[in-house]
């Protein structure tokens, strides 16, 4: 205990000669730049990005290295090199953001408008906001010369939103004796009031995530003259079908991540988000169907098509779950196709440095604040590198309104300026307690 009393004053004195408000300034402009590239996948390019990103490492003199998975795929990897044999750590993000509509959003969502004292745009939260977090801690490091006893590693990838395959799962799988991470950070938890539990402050950090399922259901009929209905329509079998699968609830295994936290917060605040980290999942996310464009009216269509995002609790048999959607949608002639599935659920042990470490700097700046281990209802790179072993953690160290956090995949997704700051500084303490000489 007196050690680990001793790193934290230690990283405190360290961080005494930084500028941390000069910090934050420059990296919520750093922020705007990287929203104002639209790395939306598909197709995902993300090569103009990488250059961004590499001019500011080596501007700094850190050498940069580019791993090409494909035309447009580029993961980008800088390293600050320590003195002991102990693994590296691994800060990990993910340039590719998802789609936006831009007619549903009041400012540019490309644009990295700074209003009412955020910073607007895809990707504010998934994740560029994290990655210039990760940006500043490491670069701090750097700037301050500080002794580590072990390398860290700050890596930027392509292709997160489609499963990873030419980003985090390309470098596992071609360069994982470059990274070999002991620890991993990357998004997931975060801290606030108003999601957790009611009229406390919680920063919860990730240390598990639900499995993903991703299923197409197709039903085909017979064409016809919307006049004359007929029993062969496909539209009204899978309306049917999907009825009955959505109507009831999946039966869902407590998690034990779950119920530490219970343990520690007592009854979980009633939303949308608490109750995906508690049950089994399925979301109706798209129907196709129809004849033309514009599709005709008077016409009935040979076919009709759903998607369902699935999340699974830890514990749930997927084979098993999808038996039971294939009951509950009641007609054995609908095609049932797995589109995605992650692997399994890996669950990473928070009685860990790097983990202590993040808790004691969160507390430190924010002092009445509960830290606890959560799970998270949407899939990261993380689950990947925790089936090698790293010991991976989600969090971005922010106090988050609900509504901010809703606002990740919205047509509203920002951030709060004003927490950029201590979230800097809270990586870059973790950092230094774990990995400093």
């Amino acid at each position: 205990m007196r050690y680990l009393v001793m790193l934290a004053v230690a990283a405190s004195a360290t961080a005494e000669d930084v500028d941390w408000s000069q910090t934050a300034e420059e990296a919520a402009r750093t922020l705007q730049e990287y929203i104002r590239f639209d790395t939306t996948v598909p197709p995902g390019d993300v090569r103009a990005t990488a250059d961004f990103l590499e001019g500011i490492l080596e501007a700094e003199g850190i050498s940069v290295t580019r791993y090409v998975s494909a035309p447009g795929k580029v993961n980008l990897y800088a390293r600050l090199e320590g003195s002991g044999d102990a693994k590296p750590i691994l800060l990990l993000h993910h340039m590719d953001v998802v789609p936006a509509d831009a007619s549903r959003w009041d400012v540019d969502p490309f644009g990295g408008e700074r209003k009412d004292g955020h910073i607007w745009g895809r990707g504010a939260m998934d994740m560029k906001g994290t990655g210039t977090l990760h940006l500043y801690a490491f670069l701090t490091l750097h700037r301050q010369k500080i002794p580590l006893n072990r390398d860290i590693v700050l890596m930027a990838v392509a292709d997160e939103e489609v499963g990873g395959e030419l980003g985090a799962r390309f470098m596992i799988e071609n360069h994982y004796d470059e990274l070999d991470p002991e620890y991993v950070l990357d998004e997931g938890g975060f801290g606030s009031r108003d999601v957790y539990a009611n009229d406390k402050l919680v920063f919860a950090i990730s240390v598990a995530e639900k499995q993903i399922v991703w299923l197409k259901i197709r039903a085909e009929g017979v064409a016809g003259h919307g006049s004359q209905p007929s029993d062969q329509n496909p539209n009204d079998r899978l309306v049917r079908a999907l009825g009955r699968l959505l109507d009831e609830p999946f039966p869902s295994s407590p998690s034990p991540v779950v119920e530490s936290m219970r343990e520690t917060l007592g009854a979980l605040r009633e939303n949308k988000f608490t109750n995906a980290i508690q049950n089994t999942t399925l979301s109706l996310t798209t129907l196709q169907s129809g004849v033309g464009d514009p599709v005709k009216i008077n016409v009935i269509p040979s076919v009709a098509e759903a998607t369902i995002d699935c999340r699974l609790v830890p514990g749930t048999d997927a084979t098993e779950f999808l038996q039971e959607v294939k009951i509950r949608l009641g007609d054995p002639e609908l095609l049932v196709e797995i589109a995605y599935q992650s692997e399994e659920t890996v669950v990473t042990a928070s009685d860990t440095d790097l983990y202590r470490a993040l808790e004691s700097a969160i507390i430190r700046h924010h002092p009445d604040a509960v830290v606890v281990p959560t799970l998270i209802p949407y899939g990261t790179d993380s689950n990947a590198f925790r089936h090698k072993g790293a010991k991976s953690y989600g969090i971005i160290p922010m106090e988050l309104s609900a509504e901010i956090v809703a606002s990740m995949h919205s047509d509203a997704e920002r951030v709060p300026i004003a927490e950029i700051e201590t979230a800097i500084r809270i990586f870059y303490e973790a950092l230094v307690e774990v990995a400093g000489s």
